[in-house]
């Protein structure tokens, strides 16, 4: 008797540790993702068919269970909570990532499982990598400073982080280069927006002691340390170094003829995007294009042409007839703008076959972060990484930073996997903002080419409580399997940003 009710209590106790019961009945776990399988789910007060309806819930959207209650799943819902009939709801099993860390000084990441592969760039002894498989002695990994995926030898990848001195530091032993650029900028650190410290004139010998990304760090001839773009070093020592021509003042607009400039700024004006051509004529293959308000560098005059340098390092001809001393008279130069990008951390948001929305509308976010800063916009993201603020936490950052707009950037679902498109949705109550979506949404469809599904009013509490201009643009389906193939990747989601970018200048040059 005595072993059958210590047996009992053992039972009941190891019952009791596992789970947790609240006052009302609600087995309480920590929070699990799930997704909808219904086609349009409910979501009510109280875990009851009778009690009121929240609102609704479509097919395919990642919901956060944080509770259950007999036939019922508590999910966050608006600012409270709701519950949703667990019979809908389908569990997402996360599998954990495994992260490991470089080892080797430096170390190739390649297209495929092969020495012979192309290699997408060099990482550094104690380069966090995330691993995806293994195929034999190669790992086929992700790189989070870098957002690249490819393959490297498993030799040279550990799970404990190693100790990465100033002497592993180096991928270069002391190389000598010489400088291209008229005039190249030695800063302060591997960033266009650190402090100059001093500048090296063409020609000039420098030597390489360590690469980080498209950036070098140089030691200059009178012993200044500082870094570099990589885009102006060559090992080959010029033949000879030509007389600089005259340099037009710093009023006056690109001169036509045939001239060499020495490295001057100019701004895109006129244009709401300059294409880069690989010869000084219209019918010159675009190599790239340059949006309106941002800067190149011009070196050469030909005719009506100008040889130019973007601020990403391609060369090649612009027509001179959009290049100005003087920056635009409007656009996002200094203005405040929030990014949202939607969702993250604890809410994935919705989800298609390989993408989680959170992970896309950061990915889009970012770049039109880049897009903007270089504009000469000030730029402030309510998050940069997989963290979750709340959607009053957004709103409250455009506040503080008295945003001269406000952008939320999310990607759609639907039951329907044809559906397919891209939203702009507004709140009626801010006079600006039907113009605001409207020249997003068009400039959008422009670069994207996807289908233009209008824009909206949207009942949306980023956009409803914003005291500033605020709008939220979804930029496709990820329920569709050919739309979400498309807006996964970073081409797509570069078209995009420019889209969003270009409308914004047309949207301030109005006002």
């Amino acid at each position: 008797m005595k072993k059958r009710i210590g047996a009992l209590l053992t039972a009941t106790v190891l019952f009791l540790s596992i789970f947790a019961f609240t006052a009302t009945g609600e087995h309480v776990f920590a929070a699990t993702q799930a997704k909808i399988t219904a086609s349009s789910l409910n979501v009510r007060e109280k875990p009851t068919t009778s009690s009121k309806s929240l609102g609704m819930l479509a097919k395919g959207k990642v919901v956060t269970i944080s509770a259950t209650q007999g036939s019922w799943s508590k999910i966050p819902y608006g600012k409270s909570y709701g519950w949703v009939s667990s019979k809908y709801v389908s569990k997402i099993t996360v599998t954990a990532v495994k992260n490991g860390y470089v080892t080797a000084s430096s170390l190739n990441l390649r297209k495929t499982a092969s020495t012979k592969s192309g290699s997408l760039g060099l990482l550094s002894k104690g380069t966090l990598v995330n691993i995806k498989s293994q195929s034999g002695s190669w790992m086929n990994i992700y790189v989070p400073s870098n957002k690249k995926t490819g393959w490297v030898s498993k030799s040279y990848i550990s799970d404990k982080k190693p100790s990465v001195t100033s002497a592993t530091k180096a991928t270069v032993s002391g190389t000598k280069y010489y400088v291209t650029a008229d005039s190249l900028n030695v800063r302060k650190s591997a960033t266009a927006s650190s402090a100059k410290i001093t500048a090296v004139k063409k020609g000039s010998a420098v030597t390489l002691y360590e690469k980080k990304g498209t950036w070098g760090r140089i030691k200059t001839a009178s012993n200044k340390t500082g870094w570099v773009s990589l885009h102006y070093l060559t090992a080959k020592k010029p033949a000879s170094v030509p007389a600089k021509a005259e340099v037009p003042s710093k009023d006056s607009p690109p001169a036509s003829g045939t001239d060499t400039a020495s490295g001057i700024k100019y701004y895109v004006t006129g244009a709401s995007s300059l294409n880069i051509r690989d010869s000084a004529d219209t019918s010159g293959k675009i190599l790239t294009a340059v949006n309106k308000g941002l800067t190149v560098t011009l070196f050469e005059t030909k005719g009506t042409w100008g040889k130019v340098i973007t601020s990403s390092g391609i060369t090649g001809w612009a027509s001179l007839a959009y290049l100005s001393k003087n920056p635009p008279a409007k656009g996002v130069q200094g203005k405040v703008i929030v990014i949202d990008a939607g969702h993250g951390g604890k809410d994935p948001g919705t989800s298609g076959k390989n993408n989680l929305e959170k992970t896309v509308t950061l990915n889009s976010a970012l770049k039109l972060q880049s897009i903007l800063t270089e504009a000469g916009a000030k730029v402030i993201m309510t998050r940069s990484g997989d963290t979750y603020p709340t959607l009053s936490d957004r709103v409250n950052i455009s506040h503080k930073y008295q945003a001269d707009v406000f952008i939320s950037i999310h990607f759609n679902s639907n039951p329907n996997k044809s559906t397919k498109g891209i939203d702009t949705y507004y709140w009626t109550k801010n006079v600006n903002e039907r113009d605001l979506a409207e020249c997003i949404q068009e400039e959008v469809i422009k670069q994207t080419g996807l289908s233009n599904r209008g824009v909206h009013t949207g009942n949306f509490q980023v956009i409803r409580e914003n005291k500033n201009p605020a709008v939220l643009i979804e930029l496709g389906f990820l329920s569709n399997p050919a739309e979400e193939k498309t807006v996964s990747t970073a081409a797509y989601q570069l078209k995009a940003a420019t889209g969003i970018y270009n409308g914004l200048e047309k949207y301030f040059a109005s006002k």
